[in-house]
This record gives C-alpha cells, structure tokens and sequence, in this order.
C-alpha cells in the first residue's frame, strides 16, 4: 500500500496516511487538529544506492587526496588520537560530563 501526505490548510502540519490506491480519500483529515481541510502534497523520494556503487563514483584521486591531507594534519587532529586517551568511566580521574578537556 502506498503512503500519501497531506498539509493541514490550517495548521500546516503534514499527516501521512496508508491508502489503497491513488485515488482513496484519507480516512480523518488532519491528525493534528482533526481538520478536514487537508491537501495531498508531493513527499520526499530515496534514492538507495549500494556501497559498491558510491565507490566507483569517487574520484580516483580521492584516497590519495586524504592520505596526503592526513599526513600535512597535526597528529590532535587524528580521531584516532582521542581514542588513545579514552578510558572506561570507572576509571576516569574526573567524574561528570564524558568530554576531554586539553
């Protein structure tokens, strides 16, 4: 069954609804304020690529690229850097806030 969406003409909220087919009115008119001025609009579509297909449409130049931009980085800019320096909660010096104060 496909999903439809509707805007409230009143208050502007969008409601989605299951519908038969096309031409199926929606059962209650807006979820929100229950108002029947309600007017299908276009929704958001996906596009679903696979990993496979994302990679071959890098440029070739591009692992060459960031390995040359991680060499020129300072070594705190490295995620892998921060990793180093995080422990287990129980054995922080310092108990609150999770994060790394340099």
């Amino acid at each position: 069954m496909p999903i439809y969406e509707y805007r409230c003409q009143q208050c502007s909220e969008v409601s989605s609804y299951f519908l038969k087919t096309y031409d199926a009115v929606s059962q209650s008119g807006c979820k929100h304020c229950q108002s029947p001025d309600i007017q299908r609009i276009m929704s958001n579509v996906a596009h679903i690529r696979s990993e496979a297909d994302k990679f071959a449409q890098l440029d070739p130049k591009y692992g060459k690229i960031v390995d040359q931009a991680l060499a020129k980085a300072p070594s705190d800019t490295n995620p892998d850097h921060y990793v180093r320096k995080m422990v287990p909660f129980s054995q922080a010096k310092e108990q609150g806030d999770p994060y790394f104060k340099d």
